[in-house]
C-alpha cells in the first residue's frame, strides 16, 4: 500500500494555493497601490504596514510562527507517535516557553501541578463538588506562584503563562477521572514534550528572521507541508516496535 497519494497531494495543494492567492487579493486592495506588489507578496507588504503602524516585529514573528509549530506538532503526532492534549494546548505552551524560558516554564508547571495534586488530596476529605474544590485550589496556586516568584528574583512569570500552565495541569486531573492516571500522565508528558520541541524551534533568531522576511513563503511551505501530512498512511516510528511481528521483512 502506497504511503501517499500523489495526485490527492497535487489536487489538494492546487486548491489550498487557490484560496491562498484569493486571500492575497482580497487583503491587498489597501495596498493595491503600493509600488512592487505582485499579488503573491501581499503578506510582505502587510507585514511592513504593520510595523511602520506600531506592531512589533516579534509579535508578527510569533504570529506567523504559530501555525509552523502547529505543523512541527502534527509532523511528530503522525509520523512518530508523539501525543498530547490535541494540537493547540502544545502549540500555545510553547509560546508560553519563549516568555518563561523552557526551564521556567517546566518549574512553573511542575510547581502548580505539586499544589494542585496536594490539595486535592486535601480537598477530598471535605467531599465538595468538583468545582468548587477546583476554585479553592486556584487560591493555593496563585499563593504558591506568588511565594516563587519573591523567593527568586529571575523568575516572573505573568498572568497568561500561570493560566496556560493551570489549563494543562486541569487536562491533567480531568484525564485521570475520566481515564487512568498513566493516560494523564502520558499525555502531558507528549505534551510538554511537543512544546519543548516547538519552544526551541520558534526561539532561534534565524528562524524568527527568515520568516519576517519572507512571510509569504513560509504560509505556502505550512501549507504544503500540513497537505503532505495529512496525506500521510504509513506506521508511526512508535508502532513499528509494537507491531514488528506482523511487519513481514
Amino acid at each position: 500500500m502506497l504511503w501517499y497519494n500523489t495526485a490527492q497531494i497535487m489536487k489538494k495543494a492546487a486548491y489550498f494555493l487557490l484560496l491562498f492567492l484569493v486571500f492575497s487579493a482580497i487583503f491587498a486592495k489597501p495596498v493595491g497601490a503600493v509600488e512592487g506588489w505582485n499579488g503573491i507578496n501581499t503578506l510582505r507588504i502587510l507585514k511592513s504596514y504593520s510595523i511602520e503602524a506600531g506592531i512589533s516585529a516579534n509579535m508578527i514573528a510569533m504570529l506567523l510562527l504559530l501555525p509552523a509549530v502547529a505543523t512541527i506538532v502534527s509532523f511528530l503526532h503522525y509520523y512518530i507517535g508523539l501525543t498530547g492534549y490535541g494540537i493547540f494546548m502544545p502549540t500555545i505552551i510553547a509560546v508560553t516557553f519563549l516568555s518563561t524560558g523552557i526551564l521556567g516554564g517546566l518549574v512553573l508547571f511542575a510547581l502548580i501541578l505539586t499544589i494542585s495534586l496536594i490539595s486535592n488530596a486535601v480537598l477530598k476529605k471535605f467531599k465538595l463538588h468538583f468545582w468548587p474544590a477546583r476554585a479553592i485550589n486556584l487560591v493555593f496556586i496563585g499563593m504558591g506562584v506568588l511565594g516563587l516568584s519573591l523567593a527568586i528574583d529571575a523568575f516572573r512569570a505573568n498572568i497568561y503563562a500561570v493560566m496556560i500552565m493551570i489549563l494543562l495541569v486541569e487536562e491533567f486531573v480531568r484525564t485521570q477521572l475520566i481515564k487512568s492516571k498513566s493516560e494523564a500522565r502520558n499525555l502531558t508528558i507528549g505534551t510538554l514534550l511537543l512544546a519543548c520541541t516547538g519552544a526551541g524551534i520558534m526561539g532561534i533568531p534565524g528562524v524568527q528572521k527568515l520568516v519576517l522576511d519572507y512571510p509569504d513563503l513560509a504560509v505556502l511551505l505550512i501549507i504544503i507541508s500540513n497537505i503532505v501530512i495529512g496525506n500521510y498512511r504509513g506506521m508511526r516510528l512508535t508502532e513499528i516496535g509494537r507491531f514488528s511481528k506482523a511487519i513481514r521483512k
